[in-house]
């Protein structure tokens, strides 16, 4: 959480407090964590294709037993969808997600995210783009949207 921004401020001209985060399948899952545990340190964060509830599917539950153990308790910090059932304050939060993406029905679960941030009334601005995969072209498709979005929230 603080390696890479500390590397970065320190070796390159960033204005102070202007941070994003954001990133694909996994590391979607991680920038949405890391945004969530974190709150004030990013001003927005962003995925693609992001393991949104990794508690309720079967990825998830390997990994986290793997990782932390069988007690779901000691899952829900490393769970979106958990973190903001549980309180968590969020950055501006946007995700994209492609329709014919074979993982979306059974391991993404973006609805579990969009129905938790709705119930804490937290904006969630969810795009889904029909058509798309859970493949980098898909990514990279969207890219320059994400990076104007977080310059809109980083720089007003």
């Amino acid at each position: 959480a603080y390696e890479l921004p500390t590397l970065a401020e320190t070796h390159f001209p960033l204005r102070p407090g202007c941070r994003a985060i954001s990133g694909h399948s996994m590391g979607g899952h991680g920038a949405l964590v890391l945004a969530l545990r974190h709150p004030g340190r990013y001003r927005s964060a962003s995925a693609f294709a992001p393991v949104c509830h990794p508690s309720a599917c079967p990825w998830g539950t390997k990994a986290f037993t793997a990782y932390l153990g069988a007690d779901h308790r000691a899952w829900r910090p490393w769970d979106a969808t958990c973190l903001i059932e549980d309180g968590a304050t969020a950055p501006a939060l946007r995700i994209d997600q492609g329709t014919a993406d074979e993982f979306l029905g059974e391991q993404l679960h973006p609805d579990d995210l969009v129905a938790a941030c709705a119930a804490r009334d937290i904006p969630l601005d969810l795009r889904l783009r029909a058509g798309y995969d859970h493949s980098y072209h898909f990514v990279g498709s969207y890219i320059g949207e994400h990076l104007a979005w977080h310059a809109g929230h980083l720089y007003g």
